[in-house]
């Protein structure tokens, strides 16, 4: 030890990285005056991330460190996911205060459901003078009005504030009072699920005079813009989903003369190359980022073939070939059934993709672009069922892939389009071919296999049937998903599932058992297990149904382990149980 304290405070400080935060306070917080120093000066300098970490973990340090750490934590994470239920809450009934960390620049909070603490988290972030950065999603995808408002109207209150991060989706028609958000720090602001239509966020750039980055979901109706002569100079960077209506989003962009970046994903209507480079050329002049993708429907009186040429056509001028090396694809279903079509800016600049196999594609990208081979910015992938055989393999490649959502049997296609599933972090499968249960138990084994890194697996109503999910092996899986419709576990199934080698690994478990005493046997038996989504099919024995089954799991389950109701809608029980 004398040894080690020898060594410079520099090297130190790059040795202590290779400890978890945990491990770091428990071997050497308050060692001695220099350590502390030391973990101090690497605290200001690092996030606390209290997403998937283990109860005992966030209960040793919130317990035991937080407290003496908080003047020196600059930035802070946490979450309220399924790994982490009521982590916000814990955080709270230990008596700890977001007034504590009074250095804090950093906040986020991931998948927020501690709803019985919301005004206890708006009213503490007022306090936190040097705060400048905030980002708040929640759990529950349901509509709460009182969330969305309070989150939207605590934004004024944040002087320092630059950068914001919330998932409110407030859809009223008489929201301008809600987004009369006034501000002179806001830099950067993400609304994406807002759903306001153009007048409202007229209305709301108005008040955000250095607003230069934003992120918002439109769903205009047909309507007189309040545009004017207004110009909104200080806008540089605009990321849009746009439902409703060509005109008025045209109408719209020039208020926003220095735009440097643009990227729009836009329904239902199809906007030409003409009428983008009439508007970039007249309005935009400073854009230099431009990227777009669109859905649209071709009319049955048009030959389909015709109006992709014409449409492609249109972005072959000098202004998209030449000056801007912009170039446009055009991706459809040839067949007689389909008529929509989809076009986007190359390279792909967005995570979710969907593909069904039969797919053709045309581009106006010279025969040395190899951007439009490779999808890099693709993260999700939805790979739906292909009712042709022997198609042409797909000409481009997904090597980014994090999320796969499929249904099995595939077909080769999906093999030449995914050249690598070595990144995949979640797996959702869901099987259409019931007489054939040989080749959807080798798929599955063969994306399993493929998936190096694949964490979290979910799996479809039928795979209950059989003792497939028993037999997968593979090292790193730790989330189990089983609670699809008709998906119940019984006595016999639980203890198969917790004795099996991918449930004694299983560290989050959703599930839906056929009694209460499942949930015990859960718990007991699967040694790993961190947290438990569960729903219990029979409360038909007990007084007042749900609400008294957390009361019964109380009295049945270790006093160390968290017990919360996801909400009244689904009825849930969530554990955070080690």
């Amino acid at each position: 030890m004398m040894i080690f304290e020898s060594l410079p405070n520099e090297l130190l400080l790059e040795f202590v990285e290779y400890f978890s935060f945990t491990d770091l306070l428990r071997s050497f917080y308050r060692l001695n005056h220099r350590f502390n120093n030391l973990i101090h000066i690497y605290i200001r300098t690092y996030t606390i991330n209290f997403q998937s970490i283990s109860k005992s973990d966030f209960d040793f340090i919130s317990q035991r460190y937080l407290s003496s750490i908080a003047d020196h934590v600059h930035s802070l994470r946490f979450s309220d996911d399924d790994d982490t239920p009521q982590e916000v809450h814990q955080f709270f009934s230990y008596g700890l205060s977001l007034r504590q960390f009074s250095y804090l620049k950093f906040l986020s909070i991931h998948r927020f459901n501690s709803f019985d603490y919301l005004t206890t988290v708006l009213e503490q972030l007022v306090e936190l003078p040097e705060l400048n950065h905030l980002k708040i999603t929640r759990y529950d995808a349901t509509y709460n009005a009182k969330y969305d408002i309070d989150m939207i109207k605590i934004i004024e209150h944040l002087p320092k504030v630059t950068s914001c991060y919330l998932d409110v989706s407030y859809d009223n028609e008489n929201s301008y009072e809600v987004l009369s958000i006034i501000s002179s720090s806001l830099s950067c602001l993400c609304f994406p699920k807002l759903n306001c239509d153009i007048n409202q966020l007229i209305h709301l750039i108005k008040q955000l005079p250095n607003l230069s980055s934003l992120t918002i979901s439109i769903v205009d109706q047909p309507t007189n813009l309040l545009i004017s002569s207004i110009e909104f100079k200080s806008m540089r960077k605009l990321d849009l989903l746009f439902y409703g209506y060509a005109d008025n989003l045209m109408k719209f962009l020039p208020a926003m003369p220095n735009l440097e970046e643009f990227k729009v994903d836009f329904h239902p209507f199809f906007i030409d190359g003409r009428q983008w480079e009439k508007l970039i050329e007249n309005c935009l002049k400073k854009l230099v980022r431009f990227q777009f993708k669109t859905a649209f429907m071709v009319s049955r009186e048009k030959s389909k073939q015709e109006e992709i040429d014409r449409i492609l056509n249109s972005f072959r001028s000098q202004f998209w070939i030449d000056k801007h090396q912009w170039f446009v694809q055009c991706h459809w279903i040839p067949n007689d059934f389909s008529r929509t079509m989809l076009i986007y800016t190359l390279p792909y600049a967005f995570e979710n993709f969907f593909f069904s196999g039969n797919v053709r594609m045309k581009s106006t990208a010279p025969p040395e672009y190899v951007h439009h081979r490779t999808f890099h910015s693709v993260n999700n992938l939805y790979y739906g069922r292909n009712l042709y055989e022997n198609l042409p393999l797909p000409e481009f490649r997904l090597e980014n892939i994090r999320h796969l959502d499929i249904t099995i049997p595939y077909d080769q296609s999906f093999d030449s389009l995914v050249s690598s599933l070595d990144r995949l972090d979640s797996l959702k499968v869901d099987p259409y071919d019931y007489m054939n249960m040989d080749k959807v138990h080798a798929n599955l084994h063969t994306l399993c296999q493929r998936s190096s890194q694949l964490r979290s697996l979910k799996l479809s109503t039928w795979f209950n049937q059989h003792d497939f999910l028993l037999k997968i092996v593979h090292p790193k899986i730790r989330q189990l998903y089983l609670q699809g419709s008709n998906i119940v576990y019984n006595a016999d199934k639980c203890e198969k599932l917790a004795s099996s080698g991918i449930g004694q690994q299983c560290e989050v478990l959703c599930i839906r058992v056929e009694r209460r005493t499942d949930i015990v046997k859960l718990v007991n038996n699967m040694s790993k297990l961190r947290a438990l989504v569960v729903k219990c099919i029979d409360t038909s024995s007990l007084e007042n149904g749900d609400g008294n089954l957390v009361e019964w799991l109380r009295e049945h389950l270790p006093d160390v382990c968290s017990i919360s109701r996801t909400n009244e809608a689904h009825k849930d029980i969530r554990l955070w149980i080690r």
